[in-house]
């Protein structure tokens, strides 16, 4: 009978089983907690200085209690990847040493192709563009799982990712390759691929960047787009991406610094700073209920106008939960301090309200709790994993596949490729910057690389064309050449010199293709990281096929 006694209260206890506190009370009880200077440093992710926690850091940390930080190798925050990732344990060794020990959102700008952060040790993808001409979605799930991995392996919890621009407008100076083209049922199909993907991986991400900076032709690091889409089209074409990955469970989304009259008729008032926007159509019409991250608000697009502090007021009143200031030229860290008080202020005085300010670090705390980053004690230092899960063989492959799936030959009236062993051949290629990636294409036999400055120069000019005479077939590459007459030139000469042994490559935006229809020969690689420069080279040597098609709409 004891026995059976026993047994029972045994079988209740397992029945019953153990229930911790609610992540919503627990939510509940640090929120409740909380001084009014805590929660505006929770909505508030910055950029510093260093390779480490430096004193100022510090002091932000751990006494204006900032909810995220973002990591920029301009401002000499990435080394090499074992550095990066005892910085990030040491951010968070610094927020567990808090009253609260809430733990901080590490972001980083980790997109593939032109926009990636850290380059060395890591698996670089090629472009989204790149992606999308592969025509398999299974090359997207693949970027955002591996970037992923290796992400939190070195520290890093957030990724500013994916874009989810369509880029209708050839002229977008900014966006271009970052996108996954002009096509929204595409875009859409291939961000929600991937949102899925980092919410499988428990990585934060943030599709960009609402309402849609596809149609603009301004930078907005420089000034203030403008967006001329009526609401129809807004719906049809920019909102769709965003509306699939809120679908596919996005956690949060960033927000662009564009003006749009159909959604916010007040001049000079961009997204990020519109309550219609924010509140009413991300809020109110599209259900959305993740974090509204801001863009940097040191952008030109914001600081030109009504200036960085200010417009952090302002973001935070329209709707924004999460205030990036990031490493934008001409700004220095001591400008969030002065945004930080600025906030503390327009909260006391009720210019913010309180409600405000409490639904915003809510979710912020919300989101911290679902994705493991509520207590910075409990999170791991995963650094061990570094030589097993980082730039490993079978990440790399993956980005070589994409790479290699995406080269599209629109063109090839003379069957002048593939390139022959006997075939005498001068490259042209603009240096672009120290990172371009010359060391990732192996020249075969007979073959000769001239380098000439990014808007080649009348030296440039002539030692290209005195070269081509010595040669049977000229390829050119171009970056974005519709903005640089200089490069048209060097290319239209030689063309003339070789018409029946001229190769156009459009190593930037697929646009360039438009300006040399003529060419014997037309190929677009969506960006030069070496992932895309190796499978070039494959393809134009024969050793594999071309297979990509155009993601976007050529004039």
């Amino acid at each position: 009978m004891r026995i059976l006694k026993y047994s029972a209260l045994l079988v209740t206890l397992v029945l019953i089983p153990f229930r911790p506190a609610s992540a919503a009370a627990t939510v509940d009880q640090i929120l409740s907690s909380m001084t009014l200077e805590e929660k505006i440093g929770q909505m508030m992710l910055v950029a510093f200085k260093g390779p480490g926690v430096s004193p100022e850091l510090a002091e932000m940390i751990a006494k204006r209690h900032i909810g995220g930080v973002i990591l920029y190798s301009s401002w000499g925050n990435v080394e090499n990847i074992r550095q990066v990732a005892a910085l990030n344990a040491a951010i968070q060794g610094a927020a567990a040493a808090t009253p609260r020990s809430v733990g901080i959102f590490v972001g980083v700008d980790q997109e593939g192709g032109p926009v990636i952060r850290l380059r060395e040790g890591v698996t670089v993808f090629p472009s989204q563009m790149a992606v999308a001409a592969t025509g398999n979605r299974e090359h997207a799930r693949a970027m955002a799982r591996v970037m992923a991995s290796e992400l939190t392996v070195l520290g890093v919890n957030l990724n500013f990712s994916p874009v989810a621009d369509v880029n209708s407008n050839p002229d977008n100076p900014i966006i271009g390759i970052r996108s996954f083209g002009s096509d929204p049922n595409v875009v859409s199909r291939l961000s929600a691929s991937m949102v899925e993907e980092y919410v499988r991986a428990r990585m934060l991400c943030t599709p960009k960047h609402f309402p849609g900076h596809g149609d603009t032709d301004v930078d907005s690091h420089l000034g203030l787009p403008l967006s001329n889409h009526d609401k129809k089209t807004l719906d049809r074409v920019d909102f769709a991406p965003f509306r699939a990955a809120f679908a596919a469970k996005a956690p949060a989304v960033m927000t662009a610094h564009v003006e749009v009259p159909a959604l916010e008729p007040a001049r000079d008032l961009p997204a990020t700073l519109s309550a219609k926007i924010l509140e009413g159509i991300l809020r109110k019409e599209m259900r959305f209920d993740g974090l509204i991250v801001t863009d940097s608000l040191g952008m030109g697009a914001l600081s030109k106008g009504v200036g960085t502090v200010r417009a952090a007021v302002m973001a935070a009143k329209a709707g924004a939960d999460v205030l990036l200031f990031g490493a934008d030229i001409g700004h220095e860290p001591a400008e969030q301090i002065a945004a930080f008080d600025s906030l503390v202020a327009a909260a006391k005085s009720g210019e913010i309200p309180m409600e405000r300010i409490d639904r915003a670090v809510r979710r912020i705390l919300t989101v911290k709790g679902e994705y493991g980053l509520l207590d910075a004690r409990a999170i791991p230092n995963r650094s061990l994993e570094i030589p097993f899960r980082v730039g490993i063989a079978e990440n790399r492959q993956a980005a070589l596949s994409a790479a290699q799936d995406s080269i599209t030959l629109r063109h090839d009236r003379l069957r002048l490729l593939p390139l022959k062993p006997s075939d005498r051949v001068l490259i042209i290629w603009p240096e672009r910057n120290s990172n371009d990636s010359v060391g990732s294409l192996p020249l075969p036999p007979g073959t000769a690389l001239l380098r000439t400055a990014r808007e080649p120069s009348s030296q440039d000019l002539r030692n290209a064309v005195e070269a081509s005479v010595q040669v049977d077939k000229v390829v050119v590459f171009t970056y974005d050449a519709t903005r640089n007459p200089a490069q048209q030139n060097l290319a239209r000469t030689l063309m003339a010199i070789k018409p029946v042994g001229f190769v156009h490559v459009a190593l930037g935006a697929p646009y360039d293709l438009s300006l040399f229809a003529d060419a014997p020969t037309s190929v677009a690689t969506y960006g030069d990281v070496p992932a895309s420069i190796e499978a070039l080279a494959k393809a134009l040597t024969g050793r594999a096929p071309f297979t990509g098609r155009l993601p976007v709409r050529l004039q």
